[in-house]
C-alpha cells in the first residue's frame, strides 16, 4: 500500500462496527481517491507506525462502488445512523454520528453511486420527460431542499450504437463532477443513485425557465426581442460560463438556446449551462459521436469532419455566436423547413452579415462581434476570453448584473390528470408512504410539503425518421437518448455530403 499522508485527509471522524460479542471503534480518513478505516486513534496518526500505514480497509473511489445509508425516523425528523460498503465480496457496516455521516456522504456523492434512492427524496412533480429519461423535483428527507432528479433508463443507453451512449453517460458524469465546483455557471451534480433498471443524477433544482422560452415570450414585446442590455448580460455571461469550461478541455458540442436555464426567477444574471450528454474532452483522441449537435448551432468544422482532422473547444464559440444571431434579429442563423433544409444550410454555412444598422441592437460592435464567433475558419476565430474584453460588453462591465430583472410573466406548470410519482426505488423502511403525492397538496395537512414554482421543460418535438444515407449525423434531443440521423440522400447534392 501507498504511503497515508493523513494531513491530506478532506475528513476525519470515528465509527462503530457492531459484532455478536463486542462492537469494535474505527477511524474513518476520507481522501480524494479513497476512505480507510484503521483502528488506530486518530490522535495517533502521527506517529506514522505501521499499524496507521496499514489500516483495515480501504475502499478507492468508483462509480461502480455502492453505497447505501441506513437512515432512522425520529419524532421531528430523520438521520442517517449508517452505512453500508462493498468490501472483498462482502458487505460491511458502520455506524457513526449524524452529523459526521452527512459531511461523509455530501463529500463522496460524486465520486461512487449510492443505492435506494427512495428512502433519501420524496418525487414531488415531473418537471420534464423524454424518450428515455424523466426529471422529477424532489424533496431531500434529510436537509428539507428540493432538488432536480433525472432518471435515466439503462435500456435506453445499452440500445445505442456499440454500447456508446453508456460511455456518454460515464463521461457526462466525469465532466460534471469537474464543472461541480462552478455552480454559478453549471448545473451543479450532487449525488448519484442507481436502481434496477435507471441511473439517478441528483442535481441542483432550477427555478427559472429555459433562454429559448425567454426568446419566444420576447416576441410579445415592442421590438420582438429582449432589450439590448439584457441581451449583453446573457452573452456575457454564457461566454464566461465557456471560458471556464474551455479552460478544463471540455466541448460542449450542444450549445443552444434549450441548453441554457435561469437557476433563479427574474435574473438574466443566474444563467447556467445544462446538459453535458453530448459533451467531450478536447484532449481525446477519437471523440465519441464526432459529428453531433443541434442543426441551426453546429460548427462547419464539426459537419464537415474526416477522418484527418479533429476539432477544438472553438466550435461552441461558433454556436455562441449563432445564439447571439437570434438574440439580435430574432431570426434563426440557418433556416429551413425540416430538419435535412436546416442541416444543409448549417453545413453550407453561408452567413450574410450584411445586415441593415438600427443603431439599438445590429451596430458596428456587435455585428463585428458576430464576425468574430461566426468565423468559418476555427483557427482565426475569436476565443471566449477574447470575445469578453470585445467593447461590446463594455456597457455592462459598468453596471451591476444582478439587479436586472424579467418582464415576462412566469410560466406556470400545467398538469394533466392525477399526478402520483413513482421513483423505482421509493419505497422506504421508514414508512416513507405517508407522504402522499398528488397534483393538489393542501397546505393545512399534518405532512405538507411546499411546492416552489415549477418551470415548464421544454421539449423539442421528436424529429421525423430520415431515408436511409451512409451520412451519419448524431442529435441529443433533451431527456432522450442520442439519436443517429441518415441524411436523405436524393435531397442533397454531392457538394453537401458529409465526410465520415
Amino acid at each position: 500500500m501507498e504511503y497515508i499522508a493523513y494531513t491530506e485527509a478532506k475528513l476525519q471522524f470515528q465509527g462503530t462496527r457492531k459484532h455478536f460479542f463486542r462492537d469494535k471503534l474505527y477511524y474513518v480518513s476520507v481522501f480524494e481517491d479513497c476512505f480507510i478505516m484503521g483502528n488506530v486513534n486518530l490522535a495517533y496518526l502521527f506517529d506514522q507506525t505501521s499499524d496507521t500505514q496499514q489500516p483495515k480497509y480501504k475502499i478507492s473511489f468508483d462509480l461502480n462502488i455502492k453505497i447505501n445509508w441506513d437512515l432512522k425516523k425520529q419524532k421531528n425528523d430523520v438521520i442517517i445512523q449508517s452505512f453500508v460498503f462493498p468490501y472483498k465480496n462482502s458487505f460491511k457496516t458502520l455506524y457513526a454520528n449524524h452529523d459526521d455521516l452527512m459531511k461523509f456522504k455530501e463529500l463522496i456523492g460524486k465520486s461512487v453511486t449510492y443505492e435506494g434512492i427512495g428512502d433519501l427524496y420524496l418525487p414531488i412533480l415531473q418537471i420534464g420527460k423524454g424518450s428515455s429519461a424523466k426529471v422529477y423535483s424532489a424533496q431531500n428527507v434529510l436537509n428539507q431542499d428540493i432538488y432536480a432528479i433525472k432518471a435515466i433508463e439503462k435500456s435506453f443507453l445499452n440500445q445505442t450504437e456499440k454500447g456508446s451512449g453508456l460511455a456518454a453517460y460515464k463521461m457526462e458524469v466525469q465532466i460534471l463532477k469537474i464543472l461541480s465546483p462552478y455552480s454559478q455557471n453549471f448545473l451543479t451534480l450532487k449525488e448519484i443513485y442507481e436502481g434496477d433498471n435507471t441511473f439517478y443524477l441528483v442535481t441542483d433544482y432550477l427555478e427559472g425557465p429555459t433562454l429559448s422560452e425567454e426568446i419566444e415570450r420576447a416576441k410579445n414585446l415592442p421590438d420582438r426581442r429582449l432589450p439590448i442590455l439584457t441581451i449583453k448580460v446573457l452573452m456575457y455571461k454564457l461566454l464566461s460560463s465557456l471560458a471556464l469550461l474551455h479552460e478544463n478541455k471540455i466541448i460542449h458540442r450542444d450549445l443552444k438556446p434549450d441548453n441554457l436555464m435561469f437557476a433563479k426567477k427574474n435574473d438574466y444574471s443566474s444563467l447556467v449551462l445544462v446538459d453535458f450528454g453530448l459533451a467531450t474532452f478536447e484532449t481525446l483522441d477519437k471523440f465519441l459521436f464526432p459529428k453531433c449537435g443541434t442543426p441551426g448551432y453546429v460548427a462547419p468544422e464539426i459537419l464537415n469532419l474526416n477522418y484527418e482532422n479533429k476539432y477544438t473547444t472553438k466550435v461552441d464559440i461558433f454556436s455562441s455566436g449563432c445564439i447571439l444571431f437570434k438574440l439580435l434579429t430574432g431570426k434563426s442563423i440557418f433556416g429551413g423547413k425540416s430538419f435535412d433544409d436546416v442541416l444543409r444550410a448549417n453545413k453550407k454555412c453561408y452567413i450574410d452579415l450584411d445586415l441593415p444598422i438600427d443603431h439599438v441592437y445590429l451596430t458596428d460592435l456587435s455585428i463585428n462581434l458576430l464576425e468574430q464567433l461566426l468565423n468559418k475558419n476555427a483557427k482565426q476565430r475569436i476565443s471566449a476570453r477574447q470575445a469578453l474584453c470585445h467593447q461590446f460588453f463594455d456597457q455592462i462591465k459598468e453596471q451591476s448584473t444582478q439587479v436586472l430583472s424579467t418582464i415576462i410573466t412566469n410560466v406556470k406548470f400545467s398538469q394533466n390528470g392525477n399526478l402520483n410519482l413513482q421513483c423505482e426505488e421509493q419505497m422506504s423502511k421508514y414508512d416513507i408512504e405517508e407522504y402522499q403525492i398528488n397534483n393538489e397538496i393542501k397546505e393545512d395537512e399534518q405532512n405538507t410539503i411546499t411546492i416552489p414554482p415549477t418551470k415548464r421543460c421544454s421539449l423539442m418535438s421528436d424529429v421525423q425518421s430520415l431515408s436511409k444515407s451512409p451520412i451519419k449525423f448524431y442529435q441529443k434531443e433533451p431527456l432522450s437518448e442520442i439519436k443517429c440521423f441518415n441524411l436523405a440522400s436524393p435531397k442533397v447534392d454531392s457538394n453537401d455530403i458529409i465526410s465520415e
